[in-house]
């Protein structure tokens, strides 16, 4: 079986058909504390369009209706700084969107960069949701030949590389490219969905 084997119709199937699974971390912020962090942003951006010589009423107009409806998953980068996944509504419609936030004494602030990156597994995590999720296949294959490939996967496959992660924002999603690699089969690639709920990761069916 050549290198291209590990994007397999075998091991994309078992993939694409994947359940939730479950990682605890300790980095959420509660609805509230997002809703007030968001709304000091908005102000001083209000503020600052206002003192501008020419101040835009549609923009004002916009930034006041943009809310966070709800706080999907958050994952920590460090002691003070946490990346959220957000639920946005607003007068331009509904998406999902990553905001960065710092703890500023017993509040929250939200961090003004650019692009922020979406918060992804860690490749053990990541790694660990497939083993689980092609463990869980086999045990339920009633051909032996693929039960047996579908245990080997689920012991020796190793997720290398999580690139190019995305927050979809028409959904909760966040797909990477990853890089997988097995004994037998060699190297391979291809895209995996993920979703934090909370400060739970789960492996996403396509």
């Amino acid at each position: 079986m050549p290198v291209i084997a590990l994007t397999s119709r075998l091991l994309c199937l078992a993939l694409l058909s994947a359940p939730g699974a479950a990682f605890a971390a300790n980095a959420a912020l509660s609805l509230d504390e997002a809703k007030a962090a968001f709304r000091l942003a908005i102000d001083a951006e209000i503020s600052k369009q206002a003192s501008k010589q020419s101040p835009s009423l549609l923009v004002a107009t916009m930034l006041e209706s943009m809310k966070i409806a709800a706080v999907q998953g958050c994952q920590p980068l460090d002691a003070a700084q946490t990346t959220c996944i957000l639920r946005m509504e607003g007068s331009i419609g509904d998406n999902y969107t990553a905001l960065r936030f710092r703890r500023d004494g017993a509040q929250w602030r939200v961090v003004e960069e650019k692009d922020i990156d979406a918060p992804q597994p860690t490749l053990a995590r990541a790694q660990e949701l497939v083993r689980e999720h092609l463990a869980h296949l086999g045990g339920q294959e009633q051909d032996p030949k693929a039960a047996a490939q579908f245990k080997e996967f689920a012991a020796t496959l190793t997720v290398t590389a999580l690139e190019s992660c995305k927050l979809e924002r028409d959904s909760d999603a966040v797909e990477c490219h990853a890089e997988l690699d097995t004994p037998s089969q060699g190297k391979g690639s291809k895209p995996l969905r993920f979703r934090l709920q909370g400060a739970d990761w789960s492996l996403l069916p396509e």
